[in-house]
């Protein structure tokens, strides 16, 4: 991250208690009861407004030329537009009254046509549309902090960390808490449903305004380089020195409170937004037009300035993006200075002033360049290579041309000429009419209404029916539904599969084979075909209908001689159908590997048995091992996401046969589940919809990540103590969560914080959603399987 200091100014003949405040074209200084308005880059004559009689108190842009000023006898507010060009005119600049008589006014927040100020314990509330004014009492300490939450909602702080919501219908607080904290909170954001704290020993405390819960507490000191680094460092004038660190493998809400130093203190909270592609006409991620939409192409950088640096976070996960540190002989931010920072077009830019020296100074944080992501998409946007193994072509024929045919038994003899082979059919001249007179009514056949999946609120928390899936109260290991969820595959511990029909379960068909405890189950496009790994190191294929074994698939080719050559290294971490249905991809070890299949269904009179064959057309090798494994097959996607030992994330191209992008230490420990949003025909998503990918490690709470950019952009609250499956709705708007407290928790993805509704508490294991309905079936230790719908 570039920072550059770019002008300094001396206020020396100014007063040195100073208040001021900063737009992205004019920066105001207040000296007693005038105030100076300078440039942006703090060069050329300053406009002088003169209209308080008093010592002005605060100032606050409700606009980029708009400059509100306070004072005890009167509340002002100044066109800086029109003030210059009276100013170059001769003329006195003029000024517009908003109040009279308010008090001494210690911080202002503005709303379109509302305006809050903060006078010693209470809240001013000014409706400059109606005229109107309205003061909420209550407070012990003076409030130093007041601000909309909503339309009819106002949130305050006072000095004693006392935070109050107050119902401006009825001028009466509906909810306060108090905040605990070791050090005093030095400066305060709010931001739509998040309060942002920084206090003076380095943390960053974030708190729910409704609730009053504190959600976390980042050390953000940690984030900055060390004392060596910063030597180390080479010295200009005019720039400061940044060393990124983007993967830290501590946490800082790890470190305890004693590593903390007390020298750095939180001055500055800003957030900046850099868009990634798409442009102004951009689709968001929405599925319904009822629905908040979560903007998958806008990242938002979370900037929080100290005394000794400045460190940027992800504002979903708070991870770090890059650190900077200031150099000790760079004349910036010493000690008793006031800060304030406003965000423009390229970046951010913050002002702050030296008490002991009276300078003014401008600093310029450049905007983070996101857009090294790397150029990868899981839809399908590029024209494939002439040397993937995608266009590999089948060596074997169609099954008409393949399976033989009956052959017809030949009579002796010629056939008679009166033979019924050889007679014509009796020809009929005319039918009459015998009912001439009665009108015939058709009857009109009312029109089906297509299936659409339901819009609005379809959270699945209401339990519909449960199906004992295993007599023997074996777990349950896998769940998948078919494409349009008339069936539900389980996999289960005690070595077998079981297809069941819904929703009743009335027909069964049991795959039983495997020689090992069931890992995962997958089904075809065309649900006709379910593909199974087992802990015995062997992945089969298998026909739903007859329940019999397709294809026991090899390490190497069908057609190897040596069987010992064949069987796989160890057991497989994962196996699917993959582009749609063309390919089976199955991940084993440090491989990916691809094989073409074919399926032969001979005619019932011949024979009944499915016939298989199958050829290894490629294998995929990456940096570790393969723990789990996913790929979109509902279209053609030459990615597949991979969870490695290493607990990173990879995402492999069989298009350019390589590593496309690798995320580092997305868990504490390597990642169990991994999973992509593939879609389904009842829902249209937006194509960015399938750049999501969700994951969940032993130990550690599921995380939502974006491909394009490797950041993570959702985080659930929910540790999984165990190696649980989570799932994503069809719809993409909720995440069911195994918890540690076998029980499933539903999470809103455009919600932070904690859990919508808590489900089942069973010995849930496995979640997944269906694929048609607002449904989602959890897969219990005592091998039931509990179905929830949304009503």
């Amino acid at each position: 991250m570039d920072i550059k200091l770019l002008n300094t100014r001396n206020l020396s003949r100014h007063s040195t208690e100073q208040v001021f405040s900063a737009s992205d074209s004019y920066i105001a200084v207040s000296s007693g009861a005038a105030i100076a308005v300078f440039a942006l880059d703090v060069s050329g004559k300053e406009i002088v407004l003169l209209g308080h009689t008093d010592t002005v108190s605060f100032l606050h842009f409700s606009a980029p030329n708009i400059l509100i000023s306070a004072s005890s006898d009167s509340l002002l507010s100044w066109n800086l537009d029109e003030a210059r060009t009276a100013a170059n005119s001769g003329r006195k600049p003029s000024s517009v009254y908003i109040g009279v008589g308010l008090g001494f006014p210690k911080y202002i927040s503005t709303l379109k046509n509302t305006i809050l100020l903060a006078v010693g314990k209470e809240v001013v509330v000014l409706d400059t549309s109606r005229g109107s004014t309205k003061f909420l009492e209550g407070h012990e300490a003076d409030v130093i902090f007041c601000s909309l939450i909503s339309p009819t909602q106002v949130l305050s702080l006072s000095r004693d960390n006392n935070m109050k919501i107050w119902c401006l219908e009825e001028k009466r607080a509906i909810s306060q808490f108090h905040l605990f904290t070791s050090a005093p909170f030095t400066e305060i954001f709010f931001d739509i449903d998040t309060l942002y704290m920084g206090s003076a020993d380095g943390h960053l405390h974030l708190y729910e305004p409704l609730s009053g819960t504190r959600l976390k507490r980042i050390n953000v000191e940690n984030y900055l380089p060390s004392a060596e680094a910063r030597s180390d460092s080479p010295s200009d004038s005019d720039t400061i020195y940044a060393q990124p660190r983007r993967y830290l493998t501590k946490s800082p809400e790890d470190v305890p409170d004693s590593e903390c130093s007390i020298s750095n203190s939180i001055i500055s909270i800003f957030k900046i937004s850099s868009t990634v592609g798409g442009g102004p006409d951009h689709e968001t991620m929405s599925t319904f037009p009822d629905l908040p939409a979560i903007d998958v192409s806008v990242r938002t950088i979370l900037v929080v300035v100290l005394t000794s640096g400045v460190v940027q976070l992800n504002s979903v996960s708070h991870q770090l993006l890059t650190s900077t540190s200031f150099l000790h002989n760079t004349p910036m931010l010493p000690l008793g200075y006031h800060a304030h920072s406003y965000v423009h077009g390229e970046g951010c830019t913050m002002v702050y002033t030296d008490l002991t020296e009276s300078n003014l100074s401008v600093v310029q944080f450049r905007r983070l360049s996101l857009d090294q992501e790397q150029d990868v998409s899981v839809v399908q946007r590029c024209i494939l290579s002439p040397t993937t193994p995608l266009l590999c072509l089948s060596q074997w024929k169609s099954p008409t041309t393949d399976s033989p045919k009956p052959k017809e038994k030949r009579k002796k003899g010629k056939p008679s000429q009166y033979s019924a082979s050889t007679m014509k059919p009796p020809q009929q001249m005319f039918k009459p009419n015998t009912n001439a007179n009665k009108k015939t009514v058709k009857k009109e056949t009312p029109k089906k209404v297509p299936y659409a999946y339901p819009t609005g609120e379809c959270r699945p928390v209401y339990e519909k029916h449960k199906l004992t899936v295993s007599d023997r109260r074996s777990p349950v290991q896998a769940l998948a539904y078919s494409r349009d969820s008339d069936f539900i595959a389980v996999g289960l511990a005690d070595y077998s599969a079981v297809v069941l029909k819904l929703p009743g379960g009335s027909k069964s068909v049991p795959l039983t084979g495997h020689k090992g405890p069931l890992t995962s189950v997958k089904w075809s496009a065309l649900s006709s075909q379910v593909i199974t790994t087992a802990g015995d190191r062997t992945c089969k294929m298998w026909d739903v209908t007859s329940g019999s074994m397709i294809i026991d698939l090899k390490y190497r080719d069908g057609n190897t001689k040596n069987c010992d050559k064949t069987e796989f290294k160890k057991d497989c971490s994962g196996a699917q159908f993959y582009y749609i249905d063309k390919f089976i991809l199955v991940a084993n070890q440090a491989e990916l590997l691809l094989y073409k299949h074919h399926v032969e269904r001979p005619e019932p009179k011949i024979s009944k048995r499915v016939i298989g064959r199958y050829q290894r057309v490629s294998m995929g090798t990456l940096p570790s091992v393969v723990t789990c494994m996913s790929a979109c097959n509902s279209f053609f996607s030459t990615l597949v996401m991979c969870g490695m030992a290493d607990k990173s994330l990879g995402v492999y191209d069989f298009n350019k046969e390589c590593l496309a992008v690798q995320i580092p230490d997305i868990h504490p420990r390597a990642p169990h589940t991994v999973a992509v949003m593939d879609g389904s025909k009842w829902v249209q998503h937006n194509p960015d919809t399938h750049n999501l990918v969700l994951t969940a490690g032993v130990s550690d709470t599921c995380k939502l990540w974006d491909i394009r950019s490797g950041q993570c952009v959702r985080g659930f609250s929910r540790q999984c103590r165990v190696a649980t499956t989570p799932s994503v709705s069809t719809c993409v708007r909720y995440v069911a969560v195994p918890g540690d407290d076998q029980a499933v928790h539903v999470f809103d993805i455009r919600q932070t914080g904690t859990a919508a509704h808590r489900i089942s508490s069973d010995g849930a294991l496995v979640t997944q959603f269906s694929t048609k309905y607002p449904q989602v079936a959890v897969g219990s230790s005592e091998g039931v399987v509990t179905f929830y719908n949304d009503r």
